[in-house]
């Protein structure tokens, strides 16, 4: 299946973009961008699709994409039935946070996290039950 591609506009005024995604399920939406991806996926449980990685997620789950990797999330639930599926997805191109790391020393170890992200990166966290 080939990914579709997402057109996200960051504003020429700004240097990322924000998206508090509230809803009643995470349909599987097969997609691919230049920006890179961070997501945080609240109050959710599935599965994750990454390139070619297939793997489970829950509450807390916080994935790095880089430029132009297909992905999706395909919810199976939520942890609290009572409130929606949330994710909380920044999108920033990979020369915005290279300059980053050029400008501002405390940043610099980006470089080796966007190098590290190459195929796609989560940061574990405990699950909730």
């Amino acid at each position: 299946m080939k990914p579709q591609f997402e057109h996200v506009t960051i504003p020429k005024d700004c240097s990322i973009r924000v998206f508090n995604r509230q809803i009643s399920e995470i349909p599987f939406e097969w997609h691919r961008h230049p920006e890179c991806e961070l997501t945080l996926t609240l109050n959710s449980r599935g599965l994750r699709f990454i390139a070619d990685h297939i793997g489970e997620y829950g509450s807390r789950d916080l994935v790095l994409v880089p430029s132009e990797m297909p992905h999706t999330w395909a919810s199976t639930g939520t942890i609290d039935d009572s409130n929606p599926h949330v994710a909380i997805v920044v999108w920033f191109t990979e020369s915005w946070a290279l300059q980053v790391a050029d400008l501002c020393p405390e940043y610099s170890s980006l470089r080796k996290l966007l190098k590290r992200a190459a195929g796609g990166l989560s940061f574990p966290t405990p699950r909730e039950r």
